[in-house]
């Protein structure tokens, strides 16, 4: 034991050691030894802590962790994994507005401060080419109901937050919302476990969620997905709870949760009619939709004052969206994922919720709750299985506000198994360890903590473009048509939208007005880009040397700029990032778009 305690602490202090310098590398006899990756020492040290603690249960009369798990409480352990939860967050954030939702939510804030909700393009009303506005509204935004403008189409929760953060304390602060939830949501989960079985699943299931791939994934990013399901398990933890006060309390948190993500909004009626259920009388029903009401009904404001109606949004039409077509594709993704990344035991632990049996929910109140997560779960998995259909496993961040129910479901499960087999609590622990670094295990492998570059590459891209290009100029891009305009204060045109025929009479006449265009690709999306133009087009086989081709700092792939004035010449290297990891970069002015 006292190895494993040694081991554990010099693998701790070698991970922050390697996280704050960025690793290093030297000789022994000859033999070179490099550590640049923070997180294999990590998972040693957990490893090994994981062994001391087995250990020391067994023993029984150690007074190591035994003792200090009795001095600190489950409520103390509890905030150690919510804490820790934030501090990985953010050691591995992205600080970055990105791809597109992430320049949606991060810009909008900025809009925010200005007091403002549309940017104008009047542009869109002189280009000669069809659809004029649609080709100028990058990635994230969609066109409001009146007016030659753009808008945002993400909810406006997380912005708000991000917003009030970065008046008070910078740009950067912005960024630290994501991961400040991610720790709500940990903490949540716990509390919402002790209303629907003991301390014991409570912390277990506090712990899977603090482990899960998904949510390691999603924490890092300013995305509105871990925000969400933060404030949706936090009203569920209160809703369960039985006072008036909680039940309003649970409204103002579910408020909350449908600014930020108001689809979801649903939810707020699964619990309304739940609490009607169990109490039979309407006031704590009551209580919990006056709470609920303002984030509605400014949601259906915002929506009416920029797109003309309060159930319509800037995504379109749902019935693109949305389709019982999409059923048997998502059900069968999700659920392969769901397995891969949280083992098949998360799948019971789903049933294990729609099981209202005392084997596994021994008291009437754990019952009732297990009603309620299993409500909830249902509801989640119904709305974004008739959603489009999406091939990567991290989109399993749409079924983020049922994650706790899950998680909570699946500790008891374990639990029960545990006290069924003759183990008891020894074993139950043993095995939600196991779990959980088996949970950090598959988040390494699907790289959810990239040695690289990552989507800071966003912001290192835009700063090259916009040294290699005037500040009138226009961008033709796609994949990066937000992070140009954030980041390099471009004006950037959507490749992907103009209409085929018209790629080499853009660029002509964007040239006589003097807005100098330039085409900004990826390598992957150079064959999507051949074979929208290169048939009526001249330019659109891309036959030019590019000005400046960059290659990010481990991540497969390059990216070009090219500048249809000079087809011939030689191509411009950027110079070699020397530090790779994430830092905060300030936005550009905004574009002029005139």
């Amino acid at each position: 034991m006292r190895l494993l305690a040694v081991l554990a602490f010099v693998a701790a202090i070698w991970a922050l050691l390697v996280r704050l310098t960025g690793g290093f590398v030297f000789s022994v006899a000859g033999v070179q030894i490099s550590s640049t990756d923070p997180i294999r020492p990590l998972v040693a040290a957990l490893i090994a802590i994981a062994a001391y603690a087995v250990l020391s249960a067994l023993a029984g009369r150690h007074p190591g962790l035994s003792a200090l798990t009795r001095r600190v409480g489950p409520r103390g352990l509890a905030a150690v994994l919510a804490l820790g939860s934030v501090v990985t967050a953010l050691s591995h954030a992205s600080w970055t507005a990105g791809g597109a939702d992430e320049y949606s939510y991060v810009s909008q804030a900025d809009l925010w401060l200005q007091r403002k909700l549309t940017v104008p393009m009047p542009i869109a009303t002189a280009v000669p080419w069809p659809d004029g506005l649609a080709t100028f509204t990058p990635l994230g935004y969609g066109r409001p109901a009146e007016g030659a403008a753009i808008a945002p189409v993400t909810g406006p929760g997380l912005p708000l937050m991000m917003a009030a953060l970065k008046s008070v304390a910078g740009h950067c602060a912005a960024f630290w919302i994501v991961p400040l939830t991610a720790g709500l949501l940990v903490w949540a989960t716990f509390a919402l476990g002790r209303k629907a079985g003991s301390d014991v699943i409570a912390l277990g299931a506090a712990w899977l969620v603090a482990t899960s791939p998904t949510v390691l994934a999603m924490a890092k990013s300013p995305m509105s997905d871990i925000p969400a399901a933060a404030f949706w398990t936090q009203a569920a933890a209160w809703v369960v709870g039985a006072s008036l006060r909680a039940s309003i309390a649970a409204g103002l948190a579910a408020s909350m949760a449908v600014l930020i993500r108001p689809n979801l909004a649903p939810l707020a009626a699964v619990m309304a009619v739940w609490l009607l259920w169990r109490d039979r009388s309407p006031a704590r029903a009551v209580a919990f939709v006056c709470g609920v009401l303002p984030g509605c009904l400014a949601v259906a404001l915002l929506n009416n004052v920029l797109y003309g109606s309060p159930f319509s949004s800037g995504y379109g039409d749902l019935n693109s969206l949305l389709s019982v077509a999409h059923i048997p594709a998502n059900l069968a993704r999700y659920g392969r994922w769901l397995i891969e990344t949280q083992t098949p035991l998360a799948v019971a632990g789903m049933l294990a919720l729609a099981t209202p049996t005392r084997v596994v929910w021994p008291t009437d109140d754990a019952r009732r709750a297990a009603f309620l997560l299993a409500s909830i779960t249902v509801v989640v998995w119904a709305m974004y299985c008739v959603y489009i259909a999406f091939d990567a496993w991290w989109f399993l961040r749409f079924l983020l506000p049922c994650w706790a129910a899950i998680s909570i479901g699946t500790a008891a499960l374990v639990v029960r198994l545990g006290e069924w087999t003759g183990g008891g609590q020894r074993v139950a622990v043993l095995a939600l360890i196991a779990l959980g670094l088996y949970a950090v295990v598959t988040a390494i492998r699907h790289d959810v903590f990239p040695a690289g570059e990552g989507d800071r590459r966003y912001a290192t891209i835009a700063s090259l473009v916009e040294r290699t290009t005037e500040p009138s100029s226009v961008i033709l891009t796609s994949q990066h048509s937000g992070s140009i305009r954030y980041y390099a204060g471009r004006l950037t045109l959507r490749f992907d939208l103009l209409d085929p025929a018209w790629l080499d009479r853009a660029i002509a006449w964007l040239d006589q007005q003097g807005r100098r265009p330039y085409i900004l690709v990826e390598d992957w999306e150079m064959k999507p880009f051949e074979e929208r133009f290169a048939e009526r087009n001249a330019l659109g086989r891309l036959a030019l040397a590019p000005v400046l081709a960059y290659r990010a700092y481990r991540i497969p792939g390059t990216i070009y700029l090219f500048d249809p004035r000079r087809p011939e010449g030689p191509t411009l290297e950027p110079p070699p990032v020397r530090d790779p990891r994430p830092r905060c970069v300030a936005p550009a002015a905004e574009p002029a778009p005139r």
